[in-house]
Protein backbone atom coordinates (compact mmCIF):
# COMPACT_ATOMS: atom_id res chain seq x y z
CA UNK A 1 0.00 0.00 0.00
CA UNK A 2 1.27 3.71 -0.75
CA UNK A 3 1.92 5.79 2.02
CA UNK A 4 0.02 9.24 1.36
CA UNK A 5 1.68 12.43 1.54
CA UNK A 6 0.84 15.08 4.51
CA UNK A 7 -1.94 17.52 3.73
CA UNK A 8 -0.91 21.08 4.42
CA UNK A 9 -3.45 23.21 6.10
CA UNK A 10 -4.57 26.28 3.97
CA UNK A 11 -2.72 29.40 4.50
CA UNK A 12 -5.55 31.40 5.34
CA UNK A 13 -4.21 35.39 4.70
CA UNK A 14 -3.89 33.59 1.03
CA UNK A 15 -7.39 32.03 0.07
CA UNK A 16 -10.07 34.00 1.45
CA UNK A 17 -13.13 33.08 3.55
CA UNK A 18 -16.39 31.97 2.24
CA UNK A 19 -18.03 35.12 3.31
CA UNK A 20 -15.25 37.64 1.83
CA UNK A 21 -15.38 35.78 -1.26
CA UNK A 22 -19.24 35.86 -1.28
CA UNK A 23 -19.24 39.93 -0.48
CA UNK A 24 -16.86 40.39 -3.56
CA UNK A 25 -18.72 38.70 -6.15
CA UNK A 26 -21.86 40.33 -4.73
CA UNK A 27 -20.26 44.29 -5.09
CA UNK A 28 -19.45 42.77 -8.32
CA UNK A 29 -22.57 42.15 -9.39
CA UNK A 30 -24.20 45.73 -8.00
CA UNK A 31 -21.44 47.24 -9.92
CA UNK A 32 -22.29 46.18 -13.10
CA UNK A 33 -25.90 46.34 -12.25
CA UNK A 34 -24.92 50.45 -11.69
CA UNK A 35 -23.30 50.96 -14.38
CA UNK A 36 -26.23 49.26 -16.57
CA UNK A 37 -28.62 51.54 -14.75
CA UNK A 38 -26.40 55.00 -15.69
CA UNK A 39 -26.03 53.92 -19.23
CA UNK A 40 -29.92 53.29 -19.52
CA UNK A 41 -30.43 56.68 -17.84
CA UNK A 42 -28.06 58.10 -20.46
CA UNK A 43 -30.29 56.58 -23.15
CA UNK A 44 -33.59 57.93 -21.99
CA UNK A 45 -32.34 61.64 -22.01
Amino acid sequence: MKEREPVEPDDETTRPTRLEEARRIIEEYANSLREIIKKLRERMQ
